[in-house]
């Protein structure tokens, strides 16, 4: 982002700063709500222009009085986007007029010297544009009279841009996106002081969003790009989750949770963060369930860790002679974790001090090694002989005997690996057999960290092809072996994996159906 032009959008509360970003961007990022202060850390997404980026940053009010006591982080956040910022779009409101706030902001900007270009927001037909002679007072010029909200006259503050910043030492792509990575927690776990650990390693940009020990500082979604061994990363720095009856007390926290939870949806990868000087909350747990349904790579990140070690010493010296070493803290912290976290019970743990950016490094590694394993594709041969193992070791059992026939495996997606297993009746495959062959697949398929998708479905067609067993059987009678021998020793570590969709050709789900309707018909 450093090689973009920077432009800032700079105005007092409630002028449309926020519909003015995302009506250039032509898609919501900031959320607008009819109220001041919503904005509070400078949002921010790269812009095309004639095929060069730019980077254009909304900023919060200049001036508002925050019931948080954040005013003076906010008005920080706003220098900071004015510093880095080619050219500052200072955005006043044609409804209001000229007020007295508009000119201290004048003032400022023409002290600093910056590089100005005056839009008068909420003119939204050319009745409205009369009132923009008024703003000539500011000795800006004349202001380009927009409706944000409709998209007039869109296209003249882009003229304005590109007579304004030279467009051509702007970039003309960026680096490939390689991952999104939403971070996530509840309250004052510390989620923005990472953020803000990762934009000083990689962005220089250490204040990159207002932390503050007021809980519910960050309301939006912030996405702060970044490049990493050539690779383009976005995290995302999210509010924080509350309690469901604390999540809609006002519009603000509503669209903020929601915005949390699309997050979620768009990452790669998470990093589920919790306060380790604190118990696992509700809040956390339920977190924890929303990302396993999401079948989302997760991190486990523990903040505050040189507190929480600390602490978790002195609590069990109480209990033993001798002090706990790290490796011992750990892991117990990891035994506890994995009781209260079932649903995560796969997901790696890291141990961060963001405040001090310990071990923020490593984490950001791991999180990318996750986005590796999530995206790993397995042939049909690989994933038939894992299941032919795991058959050996224990076969599906039914209440009423009836013997469930696997006829082969196949990965049909990736993020989250996605696995369909055909069999001729997918009611003998239950729930516990199924955590058993994840649980298996995890320990013998390069996915054992990230979540598996697995897909039961019914025989393919009306009649079914040959089973694993019956294959395997046959392999043996060729052979002249005997039945007990083990999957490893028939396939001599080296043979050719057996091409099972060329015997068994999956079909369409319509197709199934046709076929159970059929069956149905004639039963």
């Amino acid at each position: 982002m450093s090689a973009m032009p920077v432009i800032a959008i700079v105005g007092r509360p409630n002028v449309g700063k926020s519909s003015l970003l995302n009506g250039l961007a032509r898609r919501r990022i900031s959320i607008v709500q009819n109220m001041p202060g919503v904005t509070r850390d400078r949002v921010s997404t790269p812009l095309d222009i004639d095929g060069r980026f730019v980077e254009i940053v909304d900023t919060g009010g200049w001036g508002f009085e925050d019931p948080d006591n954040l005013s003076a982080h906010v008005q920080q956040q706003i220098e900071f986007a004015m510093e880095r910022a080619q050219l500052v779009l200072f955005i006043v409101d044609c409804q209001s007029g000229l007020i007295s706030s508009d000119e201290e902001i004048a003032a400022m900007l023409r002290n600093r010297g910056a590089k100005v270009v005056l839009v008068a927001n909420k003119a939204d037909g050319p009745n409205a544009d009369v009132v923009l002679g008024d703003f000539a007072r500011l000795g800006l010029g004349t202001p380009i009279g927009v409706s944000a909200m409709n998209g007039r006259n869109m296209d003249r503050v882009l003229d304005a841009i590109r007579a304004n910043i030279d467009l051509s030492t702007a970039p003309t792509d960026l680096p490939k996106l390689q991952m999104m990575m939403a971070i996530v927690g509840k309250r004052n776990a510390g989620k923005s002081t990472l953020v803000n650990a990762i934009a000083g390693l990689y962005e220089d940009d250490p204040n990159r969003v207002i932390v503050s020990e007021v809980p519910g500082t960050t309301r939006d979604s912030v996405d702060v790009r970044f490049e990493k061994d050539g690779k383009g990363l976005i995290v995302i720095d999210t509010a924080g989750v509350r309690k469901k009856r604390q999540m809609v007390s006002t519009d603000v926290q509503f669209y903020s949770f929601h915005r949390a939870q699309r997050s979620i949806r768009r990452a790669d990868v998470v990093m589920m963060l919790i306060d380790g000087t604190e118990p696992v909350s509700e809040p956390d747990k339920k977190l924890a369930m929303y990302l396993a349904e999401q079948f989302k790579p997760v991190l486990i990140v523990i903040n505050k860790w040189d507190l929480t070690r600390e602490k978790f010493r002195e609590m069990r010296a109480k209990e033993m002679d001798e002090g706990l070493d790290d490796a011992d803290v750990m892991e117990e912290f990891r035994e506890y974790l994995d009781k209260v976290l079932p649903h995560l019970n796969y997901a790696p743990i890291a141990f961060v001090t963001a405040k001090d950016g310990r071990n923020v490094q490593a984490a950001l590694d791991m999180a990318q090694h996750l986005f590796n394993q999530s995206h790993t594709r397995l042939t049909t041969g690989q994933l038939n002989r894992t299941v032919r193992k795991i058959l050996e070791e224990r076969t599906p059992s039914t209440t009423s005997g009836r013997k469930a026939r696997v006829y082969y495996a196949t990965q049909i997606d990736v993020a989250p690996p996605t696995i369909v297993l055909f069999v001729n009746n997918p009611a003998f495959v239950n729930e516990s057999y199924q955590r058993f062959m994840l649980n298996r697949f995890r320990e013998m398929l390069p996915y054992p960290e990230v979540p598996i998708k697995l897909i039961v479905r019914g025989k393919m067609g009306r009649r079914p092809g040959r089973s694993l067993e019956e294959v395997r059987e046959e392999e043996l009678d060729t052979a002249g072996l005997d039945d007990d021998i083990t999957t490893e020793e028939l396939e001599g570590g080296d043979e050719a994996p057996v091409d099972y969709t060329s015997q068994y050709e999956p079909i369409s789900d319509e197709s199934d159906e046709e076929t159970a309707a059929e069956e149905d018909q004639s039963e």
